[in-house]
């Protein structure tokens, strides 16, 4: 029986039926002078099922495929479905119907089967990530949260076997510092998002995990820790000279760390004792320096002035800076009666507490702080003010005392 065949591309929409689709035509290939010849399909289009497709190969083949848009990105899909007649009309229009569901309910079917054997870890995708990332201060703590946190909790896990459960598991592994557990789900909610936008993956795994409830942190140095810390750093001076005065500036300043060890000694007015152009997370300011911080600069220059142009050079590359006094800081925190969950950023808080008790004045701490509002200042500090007012009324107080 001689075979029903086109010699060019045919697409159309037909009623398909089984009998319809056994007598389908089937392409042949059309010669072309001095080329191959062009490969030419048959496809008809279902006009019930919109978007199921039977399509015919020059072999005799007949492929069912499903064509769709995605609801996010509406990238076109292509996925196929079965061979006819193996799979006849009736159960291929049953299969359109549920892929097609699941593509309204925001899934991508296609991508979902492909990805079954070609699914990458999630540390894969996160060197990805993090490639992409612009260069700014926020995407370098994005980046170090999946160093040091990210990669090694969750990164062995195939990216499209991540549930919801195992973000909640990883996450209470650090309930104990919820401001950290809270920060890595959130950069990986972000991480997943990207992961979605660019098709590695079709739901968020971080979506609807509440964050954890996080204990306020105001470590203020008591004066016995204090004093202890200042024994500390003269002891330690002739042998860490850069760790101490990096420390006693951090107190001495109320900078957050990065806004001291990347300074350069060009940063410095000595005239005005100040220190010039910093950039903080609310833009450039320059910060006053009190003569307890003019001299630690002095201190430390004749140790690092000669040999770089920071202040606090890498021990490993001069023309670098120093950014991390991690293992003195641990150490002092153990020598000093201090808390592990005492950061050393902290420090800025008993800056703040000083001078807030000694000017009652929160929008002068606001501004030494770099605060973008005093309102910020506010959040963080009215207890402080609060418990001074208190303190001193305490002590008026008796002078009323007639009785």
């Amino acid at each position: 029986m001689a075979r029903n065949t086109v010699n060019s591309n045919v697409s159309k929409t037909v009623n398909l039926t089984n009998a319809l689709a056994d007598k389908m035509p089937l392409p042949v290939k059309t010669p072309r002078k001095g080329k191959e010849p062009r490969y030419n399909t048959v496809e008809w289009n279902d006009a019930k099922i919109t978007g199921l497709v039977l399509r015919a190969l020059p072999s005799g083949k007949k492929t069912w495929f499903v064509r769709y848009r995605t609801t996010l990105s509406r990238v076109a899909r292509r996925m196929m479905i079965g061979s006819y007649p193996l799979m006849g009309v009736p159960k291929a229009r049953t299969e359109a119907t549920k892929i097609l569901g699941s593509v309204a309910n925001g899934q991508d079917p296609a991508y979902e089967k492909k990805s079954i054997v070609k699914a990458g870890t999630l540390a894969e995708y996160s060197q990805l990530y993090t490639k992409a990332l612009l260069p700014s201060k926020s995407s370098e703590t994005e980046l170090k949260t999946h160093e040091r946190y990210i990669r090694p909790g969750l990164g062995k896990y195939k990216l499209i076997d991540i549930k919801p459960v195992d973000v909640e598991l990883y996450r209470n592994t650090m309930i104990h510092t919820p401001s950290m557990a809270n920060r890595v789900k959130v950069y990986l909610h972000k991480f997943f998002v990207w992961c979605i936008k660019n098709q590695y993956m079709t739901t968020n795994p971080a979506a609807g995990i509440k964050n954890l409830k996080e204990n306020k942190r105001q470590f203020v140095a008591t004066d016995t820790q204090l004093q202890k810390i200042g024994k500390y750093l003269k002891d330690k001076e002739a042998t860490y000279p850069q760790e101490c005065y990096f420390i006693g500036l951090l107190i001495a300043t109320g900078c957050r760390p990065s806004e001291i060890y990347l300074r350069k000694w060009n940063d410095i007015d000595w005239n005005t004792k100040q220190l010039k152009h910093v950039d903080t997370k609310v833009g450039t300011r320059s910060i006053d320096l009190s003569d307890t911080a003019v001299d630690l600069f002095k201190r430390l220059k004749p140790h690092t002035y000669d040999y770089s142009q920071y202040c606090f050079p890498s021990r490993w590359n001069m023309d670098q800076p120093r950014k991390t006094f991690r293992e003195f800081w641990y150490d002092l925190r153990d020598n000093c009666g201090l808390k592990r969950t005492d950061q050393m950023r902290d420090l800025r808080h008993h800056f703040a507490s000083i001078v807030l008790n000694e000017t009652q004045d929160m929008a002068t701490v606001s501004a030494l702080l770099g605060h973008s509002t005093v309102t910020t200042t506010s959040k963080h500090y009215a207890h402080v003010l609060t418990e001074t007012k208190q303190k001193r009324l305490k002590q008026t107080g008796k002078k009323f005392k007639l009785l």
